[in-house]
């Protein structure tokens, strides 16, 4: 257990990422079909909870990794507790924007892993590629709703509002939570933390605005059909 729960980094990860990344596009295909499964997606909601706390527990044994790792406020952590919170409120745009933040986080996780380095098994890497794999799935199944619709105006306001605030802790911890600070060591590029607020939430938002368009877009024009076909 000691093990499981250890501190001291082995300096690499042996996390198979390719089989990985076909399982959660298996996963995601299966939660497509899921709409209207209410009882799948508060599992999945509570257990995404449970992941980040326990995460949390995991990083308080720990004063100094805990301020520069510990806190939730990297996009997809803080993503899994602001879908249940949103969920709980039914505060449905907030709960589609995150949704589409933590589905694209989770998507971009998978395809540029950067997980701590600890060999497996360790609470970091399970949490790594489950906590994941929950967001992708409470994502889908609530995006599959369309309760509501997201504004640009929504977007940014949310994206700017919570980079801001992940912003204001890193520059008075000296953490790098979101990278709004540098970026991961895997990108030659190198930008001051002001250049990568407007750079990240720029991105951000466009990305979730034009996959919010190009899929409400799709989804309309296949259920026009579907009404032309029943017609017919």
């Amino acid at each position: 257990m000691s093990y499981f729960f250890r501190y001291e980094p082995d300096g690499v990860h042996n996390i198979p990422i390719l089989i990985i990344r076909i399982v959660f596009v298996a996963i995601l295909l299966f939660a497509y079909t899921q709409k209207n499964n209410k009882k799948l997606l508060r599992i999945s909601l509570i257990l995404g909870l449970v992941l980040q706390f326990t995460l949390f527990l995991w990083y308080l044994g720990n004063p100094m990794l805990f301020t520069k790792e510990g806190l939730p406020l990297y996009h997809c952590r803080l993503s899994a507790i602001m879908l249940a919170v949103s969920y709980l409120l039914k505060k449905e745009k907030l709960m589609r924007y995150f949704s589409w933040l933590g589905l694209l986080g989770a998507i971009i996780a998978f395809s540029f892993p950067d997980p701590s380095p600890f060999l497996w098994p360790h609470i970091t890497n399970i949490t790594y590629i489950f906590s994941h794999i929950l967001l992708g799935v409470s994502s889908v199944i609530i995006l599959r709703k369309e309760e509501t619709v997201l504004s640009y105006k929504d977007i940014f306001l949310y994206t700017i509002l919570m980079n801001l605030a992940i912003s204001f802790v890193n520059y008075f911890m000296g953490s790098n939570y979101s990278y709004l600070r540098t970026l991961p060591k895997m990108f030659p590029f190198d930008f001051t933390p002001i250049q990568l607020f407007f750079i990240l939430s720029v991105l951000i938002s466009v990305i979730i605005l034009v996959t919010e368009k190009t899929y409400l877009y799709i989804h309309h024009l296949n259920h026009k059909n579907v009404e032309e076909d029943i017609i017919i």
